[in-house]
């Protein structure tokens, strides 16, 4: 059960009436934040956190956004960078990238997602399953409407690949595969302090190593995978949010509580 950070006489803040009146009266705003900054009340630590993740991510890719859209230097730099790593690559060096880059497509991120559902859903963690779900196949939406809406033309020297380059669909895949991953892991084997703090990071590696494998490759320009990075990791925010508010919304309010002793009595 979720803890209450504000008791039943001191309802919680959570409309932007309560958020304004909080701002007019600098206690009430003390024990918002203070709320807001509890790792057990409701909508306490966790959420603040996974909404500022979100938030910068969403800063991130709307900064790279506006640089790839407008600015002639990124886009100098982007070429540039393709040419110095195309005249750096090695018969060795395309044979590890072209295998880390599956890393964040067929087969691996495809198995991870069927994989992770099949569990959850004979664990009974349905909620955690909607969310796994919508990180996974929303991801691919979102990835996809966001390459129409942009339509980046590949580098050049790129021939066979019909789909649009910003964001990256491997680097966001990767982003979103192993965030998930890590997340649902952390929350179910429950690890603690160095070991949590290293599936994260583990996660991170992966999907950065995916990102740097498109650039050496010649498949994307730095920016889309900035661009990729960012959308996803803003995308298993937003979905891991919507998770912890779920999982954490009581089913009978103070209030209730209140209500029903009084009908009881």
């Amino acid at each position: 059960m979720a803890t209450f950070a504000i008791m039943a006489d001191d309802p919680p803040l959570t409309s932007s009436a309560d958020i304004s009146e909080a701002i007019e009266h600098p206690s009430r705003l003390a024990r918002f934040v203070a709320a807001r900054l509890d790792p057990k009340a409701y909508l306490g630590l966790h959420v603040t956190v996974c909404l500022g993740i979100a938030a910068l991510a969403l800063w991130l890719f709307g900064a790279v956004l506006e640089e790839v859209l407008d600015n002639a230097t990124v886009v100098r730099l982007d070429v540039a960078t393709l040419d110095w790593m195309a005249g750096h690559t090695s018969a060795t060096g395309l044979r590890v990238f072209t295998l880390i880059t599956h890393l964040g497509d067929i087969p691996v991120i495809p198995v991870i997602a069927i994989a992770g559902a099949w569990v959850l859903w004979h664990q009974r963690h349905r909620l955690v399953l909607v969310c796994w779900l919508s990180a996974f196949l929303g991801g691919v939406l979102v990835n996809r409407l966001l390459k129409l809406l942009i339509h980046r033309s590949r580098p050049l020297r790129v021939l066979h690949e019909s789909s649009f380059s910003f964001p990256s669909g491997h680097t966001m895949a990767a982003t979103i595969g192993y965030g998930m991953l890590a997340y649902v892991m952390a929350t179910y084997w429950r690890p603690r302090g160095v070991k949590r703090r290293v599936l994260y990071i583990i996660a991170a590696i992966l999907a950065l190593a995916v990102g740097v494998s498109r650039i050496y490759l010649g498949m994307h320009f730095p920016t889309d995978v900035i661009g990729g990075f960012a959308a996803g990791t803003a995308w298993v925010a937003i979905c891991v949010t919507g998770t912890r508010i779920a999982r954490e919304t009581p089913a009978v309010t103070p209030d209730a509580q209140d209500e029903e002793r009084a009908g009881g009595a």
